[in-house]
């Protein structure tokens, strides 16, 4: 790929984030690489299952997508992040039938290249989206400031922002779970139902699969600046955060404080 010449006019006041979703390493890096250069900043996923987790993240202004994915459809990534309406969708991919042009495009795409793509012409298409995207301000606002002592559960980015403004991304698994037991308002909630609503499926003898998702929300939540015991085992009933007033949840209409803790009067023995 020639990347000495591209983008000699460089729009320096235009600083596009674009997601490269792509599985053949060699092909991302490349594509990343001569996007750099022309001052694009980058971020790379190599699975639809990764590139839905960076996407929370990196909160990209535009996803370069390949159909061709190992994990998922194409497809109904396009569908998802039209849906979200938070960012602009590129795809690129080898097959260039007529009939898929138009569905990527039916989907949500926002532009459809067939590879090879020369990669002044791509960067050139990026940041036509971008401005396109800027002017209509179709991306929504950042999530706001936190106040110190507390974690912020931002809905809009699928996001814990920690007492410093980091933000760590959740999986959907691991933000239903929290939003769940941060609903009970200080109550327990058992495993089985953590199971059904986060995981979509009842738990069978000797499932572990809650445990490992709570162990996963315990270090997000830990890397977030919140305390080991934020939520606790509640012997044989399932699991607890007894204190749901250190977390604020950012809605489309503004922020709220938790309730101070339920009554735990009946819970038996509380264990970290």
């Amino acid at each position: 790929m020639d990347t000495t010449s591209l983008y000699t006019t460089m729009e320096t006041q235009v600083q596009p984030r674009v997601l490269i979703v792509e599985d053949i390493a060699p092909v991302a890096a490349a594509v990343a690489s001569s996007l750099r250069a022309t001052g694009i900043v980058v971020e790379l996923a190599a699975t639809g299952l990764d590139a839905v987790e960076r996407k929370i993240g990196f909160r990209p202004d535009i996803i370069l997508l390949d159909l061709q994915l190992p994990d998922m459809n194409g497809l109904e990534l396009v569908e998802r992040f039209a849906r979200d309406g938070d960012c602009g969708v590129i795809v690129v991919t080898a097959n260039g039938d007529e009939a898929a042009r138009v569905e990527g495009l039916d989907r949500g795409a926002d532009d459809y290249l067939v590879k090879p793509v020369p990669m002044r012409e791509l960067a050139a298409r990026i940041r036509a989206l971008y401005r396109r995207l800027t002017r209509s301000d179709v991306r929504p606002p950042p999530p706001p400031e936190q106040p110190a002592g507390q974690i912020l559960l931002d809905q809009a980015h699928r996001c814990l922002v920690g007492l410093h403004g980091e933000q760590t991304p959740l999986s959907e698994a691991e933000f239903t779970a929290l939003e769940t037991l941060l609903d009970a308002d200080g109550a327990p909630v058992s495993r089985d139902w953590l199971g059904r609503v986060a995981l979509k499926r009842p738990l069978h003898a000797d499932d572990r699969s809650v445990d490992q998702l709570v162990l996963k929300l315990r270090r997000k939540l830990s890397a977030s600046g919140a305390a080991e015991r934020t939520i606790l085992s509640a012997r044989r009933q399932g699991y607890v955060i007894p204190d749901p007033s250190l977390f604020r949840v950012a809605t489309a209409s503004g922020t709220a404080v938790r309730g101070t803790p339920g009554d735990l009067i009946g819970v038996p023995q509380l264990d970290g």
